[in-house]
């Protein structure tokens, strides 16, 4: 009896292992997988927020170009 039960816990410890080693290595190449991604995304995510920010000036640019415009077109309307 206790030679079958040590079989059966033998057998067991050695699935199990086998089974969670697996896992494991797994578990680490889907982490590598994800700091990888991780990595992009931030070069990404900084490469579209400076994309942004140069966009915002030319906008800015624009608006205080249209109203120097504007206030000329004003004068000169004023003055015809």
């Amino acid at each position: 009896d206790d030679k079958a039960v040590h079989e059966q816990l033998d057998c067991w410890c050695k699935t199990n292992d086998k089974e969670k080693t697996q896992a494991i290595a797994v578990g680490e190449a889907k982490q590598s997988e994800l700091e990888a991604f991780l990595g992009v995304a931030v070069a990404k995510l900084s490469e579209l927020q400076a994309k942004r920010d140069a966009t915002l000036d030319e906008v800015n640019k624009d608006e205080a170009a249209l109203q120097e415009a504007s206030a000329i077109r004003m004068k000169d309307n004023k003055v015809f």
